[in-house]
């Protein structure tokens, strides 16, 4: 049973308004951030999978071409004193050098050049990425191995270039789909599929396999693909209040890898973060209408977005039961509605549902809301 939405005032604050008209604030989109916020020992996984499912009903609702924005991930605003691309140069100009050594005609040389490059590539996930560079690093190692008269190493190679490319072109098709891997890869380490276990040290965060929404892990909730195409692949967790963390793994064909990410709190936590998580709706402690109003206004301005969708998942009044409030700050407006759960992984969709048909006026369920995956065949540098 849905309780009836409160419609607050659009109250601003002096200083919000001068913020505003100075000029200072990031310039809004048409996009929406949705955050759920686990309190009071609710459990971050599932405020975590909300969370997901309200970015992907946006994305969703805003592709067919509808008034509904599309959503706006800030996770990357809070990697705060992080964002550095110096590994990444350092990466560019070994690769550089290796691919002088290849012209002269040095093999050896060539190869300890990719390592390196690949290192320093490897340390600047996620906060610099160039998924080119990344590309002509693999490929260069088959070129440098081959030069070396390695066969069988320089077709491992290759065949992990194609793959590198294959999976951050987001393709799920077959191998039969690629034909280089069915004509040189079918017998090397990634010709099938491989296990990936994630999990992390902090509750609710986002998992993404090069570049794209998987699930949600927690430190004893964990993420697992048993299905993976093997190769390599860019593997990144993201939470709000959080720097992100990202690794770039080599799946082989029948094993199991397994990963536990160390997010570090963000610097910024305290300015961007907790005035939304700490804000008080309901009970004698409630925040003043003008002050709710004052802190999803300020959120808007500085992840410049017209949109926000701030949910709390907290216990409910008996054993396995959950309340869900969702408050929308929209067109200078805040409204508020909370919702009953009980204790089940997907109890939380029905409300979804419930929220959408109210607030947006369309009929979506949260299930029918997620991205569908690319079947189709990347561009190659193709080999005989």
């Amino acid at each position: 049973m849905t309780c009836p939405p409160v419609r607050f005032s659009a109250l601003l604050s002096a200083a919000a308004l001068i913020l505003a008209l100075s000029g200072v604030a990031q310039a809004a989109e048409d996009a929406a951030t949705a955050l759920v916020f686990a309190r009071r020992g609710a459990d971050a996984v599932v405020a975590a999978r909300i969370e997901r499912d309200l970015r992907n009903m946006f994305d969703h609702t805003h592709s067919q071409k509808t008034d509904v924005p599309r959503s706006k991930s800030i996770e990357f605003r809070f990697d705060v004193g992080r964002l550095s691309k110096a590994d990444l140069e350092t990466a560019r100009r070994h690769f550089n050098d290796a691919q002088r050594a290849l012209e002269k005609g040095d093999a050896d040389e060539a190869q300890e050049q990719l390592f390196r490059a690949e290192r320093f590539y490897n340390k600047g996930i996620p906060y610099a990425t160039d998924h080119g560079l990344l590309r002509g690093i693999f490929f260069y190692y088959y070129l440098a191995r081959l030069a070396g008269g390695q066969e069988g190493p320089a077709r491992e190679a290759y065949c992990a270039y194609v793959a590198l490319t294959r999976n951050l072109a987001g393709s799920a098709g077959p191998i039969e789909q690629f034909e280089p891997l069915a004509d040189k890869c079918g017998s090397t380490s990634i010709a099938g599929t491989a296990e990936l276990r994630v999990t992390a040290e902090v509750d609710g965060a986002h998992v993404y396999i090069d570049d794209r929404p998987v699930g949600v892990v927690g430190g004893d909730v964990a993420y697992v693909d048993p299905f993976l195409p093997a190769g390599p692949h860019l593997v990144e967790l993201r939470k709000a209040g959080f720097a992100r963390w990202g690794t770039l793994i080599n799946l082989k064909t029948g094993a199991t890898e397994s990963i536990r990410a160390k997010l570090a709190e963000a610097k910024n936590r305290k300015e961007e973060y907790e005035p939304l998580a700490d804000a008080v709706f309901s009970g004698p402690d409630a925040s003043s209408e003008e002050y709710l109003t004052e802190v999803m206004f300020d959120a808007t301005e500085r992840f410049g977005v017209r949109v926000l969708v701030a949910g709390y998942l907290e216990p409910g009044a008996g054993p396995g039961q959950a309340r869900l409030t969702l408050i929308t700050y929209r067109d200078g407006a805040i409204e508020q509605v909370a919702y009953p759960l009980v204790a089940d992984a997907d109890a939380h969709r029905m409300a979804l549902e419930q929220f959408w048909q109210v607030r947006f006026g369309q009929a979506l369920k949260p299930a029918d809301a997620q991205p569908a995956v690319d079947r189709w065949a990347p561009t190659l540098f193709k080999v005989e």
